[in-house]
């Protein structure tokens, strides 16, 4: 597949070297100790003072400790994980003007491959999260109400789904992702698209709500998803528009052309994709489904309102990832 631009608003921007590194960690993440002290080498290298790492917790997967990070005075916070890391830390740092470093360690990656980050080494991307260059990236909001009556903002810088897809996610058992990677969910999606499409009523922006039967309605920021596939090839990250994606299969034998779509990146239209570029998505299922938001699930989501924060996140990142359309 030929390379896609990830970002066509804005053009990076290199800044001094950091004066001080925080560190969000996730502790299950493969090698995040290697990775720390690879950071901290380079750090000392480079005369930048010691970083001190945070570790995430389930009860708080990072933000929290993003934030901290912030309060201690850093300039550039270096996430260590996958994408449910890098997005709590995201949030945390979302309207500020400290730098988000990424080294991808988790199952998925999805921004980090987007990025271009995934072809590097951890001593690269560490080199990337010090001395690269930044720009600004939207933040995603998936605000969600639950049958308990509960509400949920959860941010996120890929993608939100409901539906099968989100289904899929969700029967997709953590020990396998680490076994597997990206193949546990692949598999588990193979089992999911033979089962029938789910009634939504759908709005986009301020058009009157459609209803519609859908395997799965997802809103992206970024090309490609797992595994590098294309779902939304006119996504841009700082663009602040949401690509949104209706999959209205009515039979399993309409997947093929759909899988060709992803895996060579073709333009022609597939009749069982629908694409809409908006800045709000509203969707109320009319069965309670689960929401995924960059991979971590939301479970029993009776109504789904989902909108962007344009530019408001600052991300380093190595200059492959950037081509400049020149539209401001």
């Amino acid at each position: 597949m030929n390379h896609i631009p990830v970002l066509g608003r804005t053009s990076p921007q290199y800044a001094p070297l950091p004066i001080r590194v925080g560190i969000v960690v996730n502790p299950l993440s493969n090698h995040a100790s290697s990775a720390i002290s690879e950071i901290v080498r380079q750090c000392r290298d480079s005369n930048i003072e010691t970083p001190r790492a945070y570790t995430t917790s389930a009860e708080d997967p990072g933000e929290g400790q993003a934030r901290q990070c912030v309060a201690d005075g850093a300039d550039l916070v270096i996430a260590i994980g996958g994408d449910g890391t890098v997005r709590e830390v995201a949030e945390a740092l979302a309207g500020t003007d400290v730098r988000l470093g990424i080294i991808a360690l988790g199952t998925g990656n999805v921004l980090a491959s987007n990025l271009g980050l995934t072809k590097l080494s951890v001593g690269q991307q560490v080199a990337t999260a010090l001395r690269g260059p930044h720009t600004s990236l939207d933040l995603g909001q998936a605000h969600m109400r639950t049958t308990s009556g509960e509400e949920y903002t959860e941010p996120f810088l890929t993608m939100a789904g409901i539906g099968r897809d989100a289904l899929a996610v969700q029967k997709t058992g953590i020990i396998a992702k680490k076994r597997t990677g990206w193949a546990a969910y692949a598999l588990t999606g193979m089992v999911e698209a033979l089962r029938p499409a789910i009634g939504m009523d759908v709005q986009l922006d301020d058009c009157d709500p459609v209803k519609t039967r859908c395997w799965t309605v997802l809103a992206g920021n970024t090309p490609a998803v797992l595994g590098g596939v294309l779902v939304y090839p006119g996504a841009l990250a700082d663009d602040g528009i949401l690509e949104v994606l209706q999959v209205p299969l009515k039979r399993p034998d309409q997947w093929l052309p759909v899988a060709v779509k992803g895996l060579t990146g073709h333009d022609h239209p597939v009749g069982a994709l629908r694409y809409s570029s908006v800045s709000r998505l509203r969707v109320r299922p009319h069965q309670p489904l689960p929401v995924q938001v960059d991979g971590d699930v939301v479970e029993d989501v009776t109504e789904l309102d989902v909108s962007v924060r344009k530019r408001c996140v600052q991300v380093q990142l190595p200059l492959s990832a950037h081509t400049n359309t020149g539209q401001s």
